[in-house]
């Protein structure tokens, strides 16, 4: 008899929306204390007031790397292949976000045996 583990990753990944709910017209809290927590060249401004609701989700899950991790892929890969996209500024944005989110907010880690640690390790 076979106990395997769902991997949790993907089922966060691909969890089912949430019931229709009126969309957010503005920035909550935490979205806010992010925002301001940005250096300015890092502010998703058009984001911010075009697509409220992604900029409180994104805050949300802000200190769980692994669902925001996700959340960025949904929201820059078309999984389902009936999506328009965003525009190119509001796409620069989420970029630049995600980008300063993986290499410095939350940082990839690397395992000890990782090359980088590795050489670190043994000079």
């Amino acid at each position: 008899m076979s106990s395997s583990k769902p991997n949790l990753t993907v089922i966060a990944c691909h969890a089912p929306r949430s019931p229709s709910m009126p969309p957010e017209q503005d920035l909550n809290a935490q979205a806010r204390e992010l925002f301001s927590s940005l250096d300015e060249p890092l502010r998703p401004i058009l984001l911010a007031a075009r697509y409220p609701r992604i900029l409180n989700k994104v805050a949300e899950l802000w200190r769980r790397p692994t669902l925001l991790d996700c959340y960025f892929e949904e929201l820059l890969m078309d999984t389902r292949g009936n999506r328009q996209g965003f525009p190119l500024s509001i796409l620069l944005e989420l970029c630049t976000l995600k980008e300063h989110y993986r290499s410095s907010a939350f940082p990839t880690r690397t395992g000890i045996w990782d090359e980088t640690n590795l050489t670190e390790r043994f000079r």
